[in-house]
């Protein structure tokens, strides 16, 4: 298998504390799916937010595709790389209109528009009834809001997803389809991959390619 992305020593400090940081060497597949692992607070999160460029690193390397990830502009590497945080994103209107939201943005001209037979598809597909469509966002509940912004990010055609605990406010139904769908859409296309934060085991027992990297937090000598 080739990879997608390779970091290096990539390393990131805490926020708001002195001392303590995570840095973690690894390698993304091609067609597969890298899944963090590591007790609470040893810094998954923050190295999801870092690969998204959220957050600066205070070292490392990354590459994409054997591209130096800074040589691809800010907005560039948003549509090819795509974070989903653990608490969804949510924004005014109705869920359609959530999900059209990231067509409207420049960088997305011109390179990927937005499909409404496919975002209904994706969202049966998760169990979201046709009634939910045009309701109005902030009254979804964390499961629905959740379950859409998989989608969302999905619509953009990235990359790499990084999924930051993608099932935690799933029951054990939704959940096993979130997971179905992620492993589907990781192999619907060669040059993809995903990058999972996950606590639950059961969670990845239909996930396809999957490897693991555990993390652990380190304190400055």
């Amino acid at each position: 298998m080739n990879s997608l992305l390779i970091f290096e020593n990539l390393r990131r400090h805490f926020e708001g504390e002195q001392g303590r940081y995570v840095m973690e060497s690894g390698a993304l597949e091609a067609g597969g799916i890298l899944v963090l692992k590591g007790p609470s607070g040893a810094g998954k999160s923050t190295l999801l937010r870092t690969l998204a460029r959220l957050v600066p690193p205070q070292g490392g390397e990354v590459h994409l595709q054997g591209r130096d990830w800074f040589s691809f502009p800010f907005t560039e590497w948003r549509c090819l790389v795509q974070y989903v945080p653990q608490k969804p994103v949510v924004f005014s209107g109705s869920l359609i209109d959530n999900l059209m939201i990231p067509f409207t943005l420049n960088s997305l001209q011109g390179k990927v528009s937005f499909d409404r037979n496919r975002a209904e598809a994706l969202l049966k597909q998760l169990d979201i009834p046709p009634h939910l469509f045009n309701q109005t966002a902030a009254t979804l509940s964390g499961g629905e809001a959740a379950r859409m912004a998989l989608v969302r990010a999905m619509l953009i055609d990235p990359e790499i997803l990084l999924l930051d605990e993608p099932t935690a406010y799933l029951d054990g139904e939704n959940r096993s389809r979130a997971m179905e769908l992620i492993g589907e859409w990781v192999k619907a296309k060669h040059e993809r991959g995903a990058i999972i934060v996950s606590h639950n085991d059961e969670d990845l027992e239909s996930l396809p390619g999957v490897s693991i990297l555990n993390i652990t937090a380190r304190e400055e000598e």
